[in-house]
């Protein structure tokens, strides 16, 4: 009788594990039971050998590859043309790595922006529109409103994370000058050589509130880069600051090829990265 319980366990146990099998198997055990049904346990992935972790996170990363693509096309479908823009990307294999390392998840559930995609807006005019086309679109699990309830790094804008075909897609919603905006932030303080630079930091944050009035309509001054920063954050600043004050005036077109270059050759949604405040769940 024992033999034949033990057997109906291993099945189980197997039949659970379906779909993780492209990648080195991962045998579950009592930390399994800290994660959900179908789910992976970080505590088993962290006792395989370093080339299997490799393998599995990258098979992990493909099964939302078909998703993520499917979002990318209903997303262009509606806003596919100027003035918006759709940009996205798979998180890479060691950006996920690292992320379960740095949080300290415990199961790999808990990571859902591997399959990211950002929508490009000219301005705030247009948020009730593609937000009323998200929202009627997509199957919603999560909304944050961070133009609303901005962040204290004045980080602006909005996150939906959707589920398509069962899997978790972000989809972020920013302006153009935001855009811009977020590629410095991360770049020179929270994931650069920065983070404690206070002029630095002040500034950004002046120059987030100053995009927020400009994206509203309002009359604004865009600040002067102070020249007392040091030289590697002037540099960037200074760049990124004509690229704001050009967006007014500038071809669209350009602008478009100018973010897409740019967002797609790093990790775009490094600001995806800043820890979430209080979550809104659409519809409950």
């Amino acid at each position: 009788m024992n033999k034949i319980f033990r057997l109906f366990l291993t099945v189980v146990t197997l039949a659970g594990c379906a779909g993780v099998a492209e990648a080195q198997p991962l045998t579950p055990s009592l930390d399994q039971r800290d994660c959900k049904v179908g789910d992976v346990s970080v505590a088993e992935y962290e006792r395989q050998s370093a080339e299997q972790r490799v393998a599995f996170v990258e098979a992990y990363r493909q099964r939302h590859f078909a998703a993520w693509k499917l979002a990318l096309e209903a997303l262009r479908a509606a806003h596919g043309d100027p003035p918006f823009q759709v940009i996205g990307r798979l998180k890479t294999t060691a950006s996920i790595q690292e992320k379960i390392l740095r949080k300290k998840y415990r199961c790999f559930s808990q990571l859902s922006d591997i399959a990211g995609t950002r929508l490009v807006i000219p301005n705030y005019a247009a948020l009730p529109l593609v937000t009323h086309n998200i929202e009627n679109h997509f199957v919603i699990r999560e909304k944050e409103d961070l133009v609303k309830e901005v962040r204290p790094t004045r980080y602006r804008a909005i996150h939906y994370l959707v589920l398509v075909e069962d899997r978790p897609v972000e989809i972020q919603i920013h302006t153009y000058r935001g855009t811009l905006w977020a590629e410095a932030s991360p770049r020179l303080v929270y994931k650069g050589p920065f983070a404690d630079h206070q002029p630095l930091i002040s500034y950004l944050e002046r120059l987030s509130d100053v995009i927020f009035l400009l994206d509203s309509g309002l009359p604004a001054q865009i600040p002067e880069v102070p020249e007392a920063l040091p030289p590697a954050a002037k540099e960037t600043l200074k760049r990124i600051v004509a690229g704001i004050k050009d967006v007014s005036v500038r071809n669209l077109a350009d602008l478009r090829r100018q973010i897409q270059t740019v967002m797609l050759t790093e990790d775009f949604f490094a600001l995806d990265e800043f820890e979430r405040g209080p979550v809104a769940r659409v519809g409950q």
